[in-house]
């Protein structure tokens, strides 16, 4: 995947990027990043795989990122690992 972003230093001087990582957390991790050492993010898009994602700039706050993806994650996969009763009164086993 490719990261294309333009930033603005403290200074007003704008400077684009495009960074190849292998994964999305990293790259928003990045962003975040620069974010919090004063650069302002004024476009980020990912490209992967011939698709494109404008990126929200508002998400880069300075904080970091892949950790809430992690733990969303893993409750995900707890979710997707419980039985539940399915309308017939059956019981259903996700995973």
């Amino acid at each position: 995947m490719i990261l294309y972003f333009t930033t603005v230093d403290s200074l007003g001087q704008t400077k684009e990027f495009s960074w190849w990582f292998t994964t999305l957390e990293f790259a928003l991790d990045v962003l975040s990043h620069l974010s919090s050492t004063g650069r302002t993010i004024i476009y980020a898009r990912l490209v992967d795989n011939g698709h494109h994602t404008d990126l929200p700039l508002d998400a880069f706050d300075g904080e970091i990122i892949s950790s809430s993806i992690h733990q969303l994650e893993v409750e995900w996969q707890q979710v997707l690992g419980q039985s539940i009763t399915g309308e017939n009164g059956s019981f259903i086993h996700l995973k």
